[in-house]
């Protein structure tokens, strides 16, 4: 086996003992028991378990980030503002996959607080990555809006931090999948730099919605946006 297929099928073991047995029984040693490698040859690839920690995180936030955008690209003629509606929709825990990703981002962040040298490093540049793919997305929406003069990294601080109370109430259950999609729109709808009267596509209903015939699907616009469109 190639040095790089090695390399991720250890990962992947690793992801699973931290996802089925949480962070905490994720070792060197655990992550070699259950890839069937010996010991010598995780530390070979990671050198040390902050460095397999921070392997684990990259590898499972840049897998999820990138298939949500690829969905979201892979739809023609939709404006940046349902892009940014439908990929802030995607990050929230309405699967398995999801409940997963937002279950292992929880225990990062509380081993990053626990123990910043272990983990901090690691944790922050998960963030980092999400950071930059909404201000990217909020940028493009403010533009396309002829909004000017935005913080598009304070906004997606912004939507950071309550997609994460989101997800964290979806995933016990203070909310439903349903309301949580509403209080994203809402959120957007909020702000100044979003119109979603740009483009023509109807926005993509989330999996609880869709399955849910008496929710409205498409987002509506804000007070701000209609005054928008009828100066035009």
């Amino acid at each position: 086996m190639a040095g790089e297929d090695r390399r991720e099928q250890i990962l992947a073991a690793a992801e699973r003992v931290a996802t089925v047995d949480g962070l905490e029984a994720l070792t060197m040693r655990s992550a070699a028991a259950a890839a069937g490698v010996s010991l010598r040859l995780v530390q070979y690839y990671f050198h040390s378990k902050a460095g397999l920690l921070d392997a684990v995180l990259t590898r499972f936030s840049e897998r999820g980030y990138a298939d949500s955008r690829s969905r979201i690209d892979a739809i023609a003629d939709t404006s940046a503002a349902r892009r940014l509606q439908m990929f802030a929709r995607s990050v929230l825990p309405t699967d398995d996959e999801g409940r997963r990703f937002h279950r292992l981002g929880v225990s990062f962040a509380s081993l990053a607080i626990r123990e910043p040298d272990l983990a901090q490093t690691a944790y922050r540049a998960n963030l980092a990555v999400l950071e930059s793919v909404l201000a990217g997305m909020i940028g493009d929406a403010a533009a396309e809006s002829g909004s000017d003069r935005i913080d598009a990294v304070a906004e997606a601080r912004l939507l950071m931090s309550a997609l994460h109370g989101l997800a964290t109430m979806t995933m016990v259950g203070q909310i439903d999948e349903i309301e949580a999609a509403d209080l994203v729109d809402r959120l957007l709808l909020g702000r100044t730099w979003f119109d979603a009267t740009v483009g023509s596509q109807p926005s993509e209903p989330s999996p609880a919605r869709a399955n849910n015939p008496d929710s409205v699907c498409s987002i509506k616009p804000s007070v701000s946006s209609e005054s928008r469109a009828r100066s035009r």
